[in-house]
């Protein structure tokens, strides 16, 4: 009977701690999936800025005490917990040192977003540019001189520029230019003000350049995030102050407008750049609009006609090959 007892207390604790096991473990791969849904459900995620979008200007050392995207989120219209209160910042590699591949991953989506917000590389700090990038006042049009001008998302008078919007080159109806974000895990002293040559599977001849001058949260390390009208505000929107657009922007808040015809929704300033993303950057057959697959990404040299209207170039600039014509 002792025997028995024993047994049967043994068998009881055993169906307990598998049963705990379980339920724990169910807990755990739904955890999991929430998390993997929230990275990409949707095709664009959360751009991080300075921590003067909050009101305070930026220290002059390389690492921000604040970040201003703590409610940037991973992608999903709802702010995502666990955003660390600043961006890590990885030393960036010596200027003389020449780098061993001067391309990068491919593989990664081109997404689009436009939030009005003063881009990151605008502040002061950087030690791998000549100046910061450009920002603009209210209209879009004046350049502000000083740089530590507050963010319009953080209720500051800092604002996108109307010269940011991606063109067609005026030589090669082949070749474009356009500014934008890459993922802050690469250390964004490493690549604010860099640009590169992109290619696009979907996208046979074509040529972007691109300057990363802005940051943000991504699935993949490979992906890019064109700063274009229509594209989306994303977590931070300053559209409502400067352009008085309606509370989500243009379109979705994540993903921004459906069709070409929704450009007109835009103001007049910014409707060049929503015409772009449709007339250019979509593939054939999807005139809706797409993200692109990146075929090939390559660090160039910036071209002047770019750097006129952002404002900075890198200082190892000589160390990389002429951009594309």
């Amino acid at each position: 009977m002792q025997v028995f007892a024993h047994t049967f207390l043994l068998l009881a604790t055993s169906l307990l701690f598998l049963g705990a096991l379980a339920e724990a473990t169910t807990s755990s791969l739904g955890e999991q999936r929430r998390h993997h849904h929230r990275h990409h459900h949707h095709g664009h995620h959360g751009h991080r800025h300075h921590p003067a979008d909050q009101g305070t200007a930026p220290p002059a050392t390389n690492v921000p005490p604040k970040d201003a995207l703590t409610a940037a989120g991973g992608g999903t219209p709802t702010p995502a917990k666990g955003i660390p209160p600043w961006v890590p910042v990885i030393a960036p590699a010596p200027i003389g040192d020449k780098p061993e591949d001067k391309c990068e991953l491919s593989g990664g989506m081109a997404t689009q977003y436009w939030d009005c917000c003063k881009i990151a590389a605008a502040w002061p700090g950087n030690p791998n540019v000549t100046r910061p990038a450009y920002s603009c006042a209210k209209d879009g049009e004046t350049v502000l001189e000083d740089t530590n001008v507050r963010s319009g998302c953080g209720g500051g008078t800092a604002y996108a520029c109307n010269r940011h919007q991606p063109f067609v080159s005026p030589t090669n109806p082949m070749l474009s230019y356009a500014i934008g974000a890459r993922p802050h895990e690469l250390g964004i002293h490493s690549f604010y003000g860099a640009c590169y040559s992109i290619k696009f599977k979907e996208l046979p001849g074509k040529t972007l350049v691109f300057q990363a001058l802005n940051t943000g949260d991504y699935p993949k390390l490979s992906q890019i995030d064109i700063q274009v009208p229509g594209g989306g505000v994303g977590g931070l929107n300053a559209c409502p102050t400067q352009w008085h657009s309606p509370p989500d922007g243009w379109g979705r808040r994540f993903g921004g407008i459906y069709h070409r015809s929704e450009c007109d929704q835009l103001p007049v300033p910014l409707r060049r750049g929503c015409l772009w993303r449709y007339d250019w950057l979509a593939p054939a057959g999807h005139p809706d609009g797409m993200n692109p697959t990146i075929a090939s990404m390559c660090r160039v040299q910036c071209p002047k006609i770019l750097t006129d209207l952002t404002g900075t170039i890198r200082k190892d600039e000589a160390k990389y090959a002429l951009p594309p014509k």
